[in-house]
C-alpha cells in the first residue's frame, strides 16, 4: 500500500508541475491574471506532495536522495517562471531552459516511478502467492494444532493414569508402612529444627498410649511420658542437636497414657536439609521391652550357667580326686585279698570277687574317660599349624602294645597339615584307631589304613555349606565288625554303646570325646559301616 500511494503521489506531483507550467503560459499569453491561480496553487500542492513523500520514505535513503534531485529540479523549474521578459532572446532562452528542466523531471520521475512499479509488481507478486497459499497455510496450522492438541490430550491422558498409579503404589506403599509400624513395634517422626515442632506417625501415638494425632507433639510436651528416671537422656540428647547437629542411639523407658505400663524405648535419628534449605531430623522410635526382657533373662541365664560350669568343675575335681581316692583304696585292698586270701576263698566267694574287681577296673576307667572328656571342653585352644604325620606317629606310639596284641597293621600315606590343637588331634587319632582295634574281627589280623584330601566345602553336600571354603578330609578305614549304618550318629553319643560290656570293654565316651574335638576346630565329622565289612570315619577340619 505504501508503495502504491507514492507511485500516485509522484504521478499527483508531475500533475501539480503540468498545471503551473500551463497557467504560467496562458498568463504570459493574455497578460489575464485569471491564469496565475492554477500556477499559485500548483506550488502549495507541489510543496504537500513533497511532504508526503518525504514521510512515506523517510526509512530509505535511496528514495530519499531521489526525492532530494526531484526537489531540485522543481525547484530550477519554477525558477524559469517569469511574467516579464526583457526581450525575445530572454523568453526563448528561459522557455528553452525550462523545457529542458522539465524533461529532466520527468525523467527523474519517471525513474522513481519505474522503481515504484517495480515494487509495486513484486510486491504483487508476493501477495498473490501469498493469497493462493494462505488456505493450505491455515488449514496446515489448523492441521498441526489439532494434532498437537491430540498429542497434548493423550500426554495429558498419559500423565493421569501414571498419576493415579503413583497415587495407588503411594497409598499401598502407605499403608504398607503403617502395617509394618504395627509389626515391628516401631514408630517414625520427623523434628523441625527451626519451628521446634514434631510429625508422629499413627503407631508413634499407640506406643505412647494414645490415640493417633491426638494432640499436636513438640518440644514442650516432649517429656510427658517420658520415666521420670530417664528424662535426663533426653534433655542431653536434644542440646546436642542444637549444639553439635548430632543424635545419639538413645535407650529410655516410658509410662503409657492409657495403662501407665512402663516401656523400653530405643530411638535412632538423622538429620536432613530438604530443597528450602529447612533443617530436619528424620527418626524412629521402636518398642524394645520385650528384647530387652529377654536380655534381662539370657543374663539371668549366663549367670545360672556360669554357676552350673562352676558346680561342673567342682565334681570335676571330686571326680579326678575324691572319688579316686577310695577307688584306689579299694582296689589296694583288692590286690592285697588276691595275694594273699584268694586261694582260702569259696568258689562262690571268689566268683563274687572276681566281679568285684572288674566292677572297680570299670570304674577306675569310666573315671578316667569323664576326665578326658571334661578336659577337652575346658583346655586351652591355641591353635597351630600341626603335620599329621607326626600325629599318627604319635598315636600308634601310644597303643604299640594294643596294636601287637592285635597283630594289627595301621598305614598312611603322606598326611597334610592343619590348623588344630595337637594334644586334642593326637587325642583324636588315638581314640580313633582304639576303636577300630576294639572291634577288629577275632583271628583276623586289623588293618587300618589313613588317608587325607584336600577339597572344597561345595563339592561336599553332607558339610551342607556351598562356598569355596576348603578341607581337609581325615579318613579312616578298618576291617573290622562294622556296625548297621542306621547307628552312624548315635555313635558318637556319650555313654552310647553298640555292643554289650561284657562283649567288648569300653564306657562309651571315647567317640563322643572324638565329635567334640572335631567340633572344638568347627569342622565334621561322619561314620559309615557296614556289619562284618568294617567301618569308615570321615572327618573335615577347616584349612
Amino acid at each position: 500500500m505504501n508503495t502504491y500511494e507514492v507511485s500516485l503521489e509522484l504521478n499527483q506531483l508531475i500533475s501539480y508541475i503540468k498545471d503551473a507550467e500551463t497557467g504560467h503560459r496562458g498568463y504570459v499569453i493574455t497578460n489575464d491574471s485569471i491564469y496565475l491561480e492554477p500556477f499559485i496553487d500548483a506550488r502549495e500542492n507541489i510543496n504537500k506532495s513533497f511532504q508526503s513523500l518525504s514521510s512515506r520514505i523517510d526509512l530509505d535513503t535511496v528514495k530519499q536522495k531521489q526525492l532530494s534531485r526531484i526537489y531540485d529540479l522543481v525547484d530550477k523549474r519554477f525558477y524559469y517562471f517569469k511574467n516579464n521578459f526583457s526581450s525575445k532572446t530572454e523568453f526563448n532562452n528561459d522557455f528553452r531552459n525550462g523545457r529542458i528542466v522539465m524533461d529532466a523531471l520527468r525523467k527523474e520521475v519517471n525513474k522513481m516511478l519505474r522503481n515504484e512499479n517495480k515494487l509495486l509488481s513484486s510486491k504483487d507478486r508476493l501477495y498473490r502467492y501469498n493469497n493462493s497459499n494462505t488456505p493450505l497455510i491455515i488449514f496446515s496450522t489448523f492441521l498441526i494444532s489439532i494434532l498437537t492438541l491430540g498429542y497434548g490430550y493423550m500426554r495429558v491422558i498419559k500423565n493421569y493414569k501414571d498419576l493415579m498409579n503413583q497415587n495407588i503404589r503411594l497409598k499401598i506403599f502407605d499403608e504398607s508402612s503403617k502395617q509394618a509400624e504395627i509389626l515391628g513395634k516401631y514408630g517414625s517422626w520427623v523434628y523441625s529444627i527451626e519451628n521446634k515442632t514434631f510429625d508422629y506417625s499413627d503407631n508413634k501415638f499407640r506406643l505412647m498410649g494414645c490415640e493417633p494425632q491426638s494432640f499436636l507433639p513438640n518440644s514442650d510436651n516432649l517429656l510427658d511420658n517420658i520415666h521420670p528416671d530417664d528424662r535426663e537422656i533426653i534433655i542431653n540428647a536434644f542440646k546436642d542437636i542444637e549444639i553439635a547437629e548430632t543424635f545419639p542411639l538413645l535407650r529410655y523407658r516410658i509410662i503409657k497414657k492409657d495403662t501407665l505400663e512402663i516401656r523400653h524405648f530405643k530411638t535412632a535419628a538423622k538429620f536432613f536439609t530438604d530443597r528450602l534449605g529447612n533443617k530436619n531430623m528424620i527418626g524412629t522410635t521402636q518398642d524394645i521391652t520385650e528384647d530387652f526382657n529377654k536380655t534381662q533373662l539370657i543374663k539371668l541365664r549366663n549367670k545360672e550357667l556360669e554357676q552350673n560350669n562352676k558346680e561342673l568343675t567342682e565334681f570335676n575335681h571330686v571326680a579326678s580326686h575324691d572319688l579316686q581316692e577310695p577307688l584306689r583304696k579299694i582296689q589296694t585292698f583288692i590286690s592285697r585279698i588276691e595275694d594273699k586270701e584268694k586261694e582260702n576263698l569259696a568258689e562262690t566267694t571268689k566268683a563274687y570277687f572276681e566281679k568285684i574287681q572288674e566292677a572297680s577296673n570299670r570304674m577306675r576307667i569310666l573315671i578316667d574317660d569323664l576326665l578326658q572328656y571334661s578336659r577337652t571342653n575346658r583346655s586351652e585352644k591355641k591353635f597351630e599349624l600341626t603335620d599329621l604325620n607326626t600325629i599318627a606317629n604319635n598315636a600308634i606310639s601310644e597303643l604299640s602294645e594294643s596294636i601287637k596284641e592285635k597283630n594289627a597293621q595301621i598305614t598312611f600315606k603322606k598326611l597334610h597339615e592343619v590348623n588344630g590343637i595337637p594334644f586334642q588331634l593326637e587325642q583324636l587319632f588315638i581314640n580313633i584307631i582304639s576303636n577300630s582295634l576294639k572291634y577288629s574281627k577275632p583271628e583276623i589280623p586289623a588293618v587300618i589304613a589313613i588317608t587325607s584330601t584336600k577339597t572344597k566345602a561345595y563339592e561336599k553336600p553332607k558339610l551342607k555349606d556351598n562356598s569355596k571354603r576348603e578341607y581337609i578330609k581325615i579318613t579312616f578305614k578298618d576291617n573290622g565288625l562294622g556296625f548297621e549304618q542306621k547307628y552312624a550318629k548315635k555313635i558318637f553319643l556319650l555313654f552310647n554303646r553298640l555292643y554289650g560290656k561284657n562283649e567288648f570293654p569300653g564306657t562309651g565316651v571315647g567317640l563322643a570325646i572324638c565329635k567334640k574335638i572335631v567340633e572344638n576346630h568347627k569342622g565334621y565329622i561322619f561314620a559309615k559301616g557296614k556289619p562284618n565289612e568294617g567301618a569308615i570315619f570321615e572327618i573335615y577340619l577347616p584349612v
